[in-house]
């Protein structure tokens, strides 16, 4: 790769990387795409070297939140969704092999749209929430249950866990409101992207240059996606940045059904 693609490449990371903090996501919903399509990258390889803009990011958005004043970070919530996503993504490899991903898909496509509509429509009120708030033993088997589901969908449907995270915390665990729950998505990602990485570095499936230039702008889109976010009436404009990306989401799960029906009839 020139310098000049590296450097295209990083401004671009930069932007998915903002956009991705910004509504608590890794940010591989958008990173895939610029790598297959823009970069010609075959699928698999641009899925796993995606992976080094999802890492740099989520690690350094992670820090840059701890460490920044108004940080809305619950490490208990954290380390909870990490121990369930980290099960259920077990499960859900082995899960991959055996069920109707194209069916999965289309069930994803209307419950994503539903879940993006209620966000557009959410009030004002569910946006800050308590800094440090304290939750009961069922709210933590609500948030282990929303880590296995986030990690269990991953493998299933491609995504990564923060689009099933943020809207389940957010609608299940108001008392976070939507900026600590889309820190603590963040922090999830961490451990779950790098230990991806981690594996497909290991099979020699990242492009490596690629994923530096891709990741060298990820963080420093991550630190400016932390720092905006938490500029006052930021938050409405997040969460409703993460329903249009969740619709974005919705519109490709219907795509691949529509476009899988025509073609072979073989998940």
């Amino acid at each position: 790769m020139s310098v000049g693609s590296g450097l295209r490449l990083s401004l671009i990371g930069v932007v998915v990387a903002a956009w991705s903090v910004v509504c608590g996501i890794g940010g591989g919903l958008f990173a895939v795409p610029v790598l297959h399509y823009v970069y010609r990258m075959p699928m698999r390889r641009a899925v796993a070297t995606s992976l080094g803009l999802v890492a740099a990011s989520t690690l350094t958005a992670t820090i840059s939140e701890a460490f920044h004043a108004e940080s809305l970070l619950n490490w208990p919530v954290v380390a909870a969704l990490v121990a369930g996503s980290l099960a259920g993504a077990q499960v859900g490899f082995r899960a991959a092999q055996r069920v109707s991903v194209r069916g999965l898909k289309a069930l994803f496509a209307i419950l994503v749209l539903l879940v993006a509509l209620r966000l557009f429509g959410g009030s004002a009120g569910e946006l800050g929430g308590t800094p440090g708030a304290t939750l009961s033993p069922w709210d933590f088997a609500l948030v282990v249950c929303i880590g296995f589901g986030s990690g269990f969908v991953s493998p299933l449907l491609g995504i990564g866990g923060g689009l099933v995270a943020v809207p389940s915390l957010y609608f299940g665990l108001p008392a976070l409101g939507y900026l600590g729950v889309r820190a603590c998505s963040i922090a999830m990602a961490v451990v779950n992207s790098t230990r991806s990485a981690w594996l497909y570095a290991a099979a020699g499936r990242i492009e490596v240059e690629s994923a530096i230039w891709f990741g060298l702008g990820g963080a420093s889109g991550a630190v400016a996606g932390v720092q905006l976010v938490h500029l006052p009436e930021v938050a409405p404009v997040a969460r409703s940045m993460m329903a249009l990306t969740l619709l974005v989401l919705s519109l490709r799960f219907a795509w691949d059904v529509l476009s899988g029906s025509r073609g072979s009839k073989e998940d």
